[in-house]
């Protein structure tokens, strides 16, 4: 079993601006526990942090080696201190990497809209047709109200599909999806 979905990209300034040394810019030595920026300088310290219930490895560069570096503008903000890189533990980490790498190809993302198809379809029935609440008690009488939201939404959709007054708006996201998925519907 394959769990697919996105990892978040890296969010430091760095990354988004797209022009300075993010965290994959940087080697990690796991063996050594040591952190290799860009220009070549080691780390100086690795310790553990704990962030929110999250156990994180950081690297701190020493001020030595990164107030005189040419990149200091593009690795950090800091006017005085010197650069430091948060990690997950090994297995973890190489996972995000692999699957941030994975996410980019075009193969990913076909897949991914399969399943953003079915996570839509199922918001549709929870926000437009109440499928969150049951409005009775008991598994049976709960099944049959599944069923009926079930057919509502397939009825508001085929109401959507049919609708031809409107010829300017935007495709069902039904109907979007089955085109994706390979199933031409006109």
């Amino acid at each position: 079993m394959t769990l697919l979905g996105p990892i978040l990209a890296d969010h430091s300034r760095q990354a988004k601006e797209g022009s300075g040394f993010d965290k994959a810019a940087f080697t990690i030595d796991w063996v050594n526990e040591q952190a290799i920026c860009p220009r070549g300088a080691t780390s100086a310290s690795w310790t553990r942090l704990n962030i929110s219930g999250h156990t994180y490895l950081q690297a701190r560069f020493a001020e030595r080696d990164c107030r005189p570096c040419p990149d200091r503008a593009r690795c950090t903000s800091s006017a005085t201190r010197p650069r430091s890189v948060a990690v997950l533990p090994r297995p973890l980490h190489e996972i995000q990497m692999r699957n941030r790498l994975d996410q980019q190809t075009e193969q990913w993302q076909r897949r991914y809209a399969i399943r953003a198809g079915s996570e839509d379809t199922l918001s549709q029935n929870v926000r437009a047709h109440g499928l969150r609440r049951s409005r009775c008690r008991g598994l049976a009488r709960t099944h049959v109200q599944h069923v009926l939201t079930a057919m509502a939404c397939n009825l508001s959709r085929l109401a959507d599909w049919y609708d031809t007054t409107s010829s300017a708006r935007r495709a069902p996201r039904f109907q979007t999806l089955c085109n994706t998925a390979g199933f031409a519907i006109t």
